[in-house]
């Protein structure tokens, strides 16, 4: 399959790209340069100028590589979780947006959406510490959107959009990941704040995930949520296991 990755230079960019290079074709986007001769430079947040893309701007100029694609994994966007509202507007509202139209536009039928576990962070929050217990009640992928910070908004707003093109007719499927904290073990076992291991997702975890987003047979609209296997972890993977057939395998540490 040919697979294009968006945000190809960041850390699970640079996970999906070393998991699916051999088996599939890939186009690696970002705004830095990453090496390879799959690899584009671009600016996902320039958009369209009456109607088309302005032939006098290359880094706009990068909806053609979306075509013939068979999935698009939309990882880029801004990752501070307290960046100001202009950042996350251009780099995650408007690149994603833009993303979805270049998507439909070259028929590409499935998107897959680095969503977060901030964009129904405010749910977590009135449910802890009863969530994070073994017996706890989950959040699952039926909960809708509470998001907290603009960076959670804008998630949330990534999903809604998903959504609105599946049932337009526009995407065959779009899978929105609601990810934990992706981080190596070894920064597992120097966090200090329990909550956040609770939401760890090994980079193998990750890995195997990512696979099985570009490669599970599914369809329609689906929110997943990617964190390893954690008693504590306040997700419930039901669906994750269901629409994927995934599971993780890797445990956290402890402080």
């Amino acid at each position: 399959m040919r697979v294009v990755i968006t945000g190809a230079a960041g850390t699970i960019g640079t996970l999906a790209a070393e998991e699916l290079r051999g088996d599939h074709r890939l186009v690696l986007v970002d705004r830095r340069p990453v090496a390879g001769r799959d690899a584009q430079t671009a600016d996902l947040s320039r958009h369209p100028v009456r109607g088309r893309w302005s032939p006098r701007d290359r880094f706009a100029r990068w909806p053609r590589w979306f075509q013939g694609a068979d999935v698009v994994l939309h990882l880029a966007a801004e990752s501070d979780t307290s960046a100001p509202w202009r950042s996350v507007l251009s780099n995650n509202i408007e690149a994603t947006w833009h993303v979805l139209h270049a998507a439909a536009h070259h028929r590409v039928p499935r998107v897959v959406f680095a969503s977060s576990n901030w964009a129904v962070k405010v749910l977590e929050e009135e449910l802890a510490p009863d969530c994070y217990a073994p017996d706890g009640p989950k959040i699952d992928s039926e909960a809708p959107p509470r998001p907290r910070t603009a960076y959670g908004f804008s998630k949330a707003a990534g999903e809604a959009a998903g959504r609105m093109f599946v049932d337009e007719g526009r995407l065959t499927s779009f899978l929105a990941v609601r990810i934990g904290w992706c981080a190596q073990r070894e920064q597992v076992a120097i966090q200090e704040n329990a909550v956040v291991r609770h939401r760890w997702l090994g980079f193998g975890d990750g890995r195997r995930l990512l696979r099985r987003c570009v490669e599970a047979d599914f369809a329609g609209y689906h929110v997943v949520y990617g964190v390893s296997a954690q008693a504590e972890a306040p997700y419930d993977l039901s669906h994750t296991r269901s629409v994927l057939d995934w599971s993780p395998e890797e445990t956290a540490p402890g402080p």
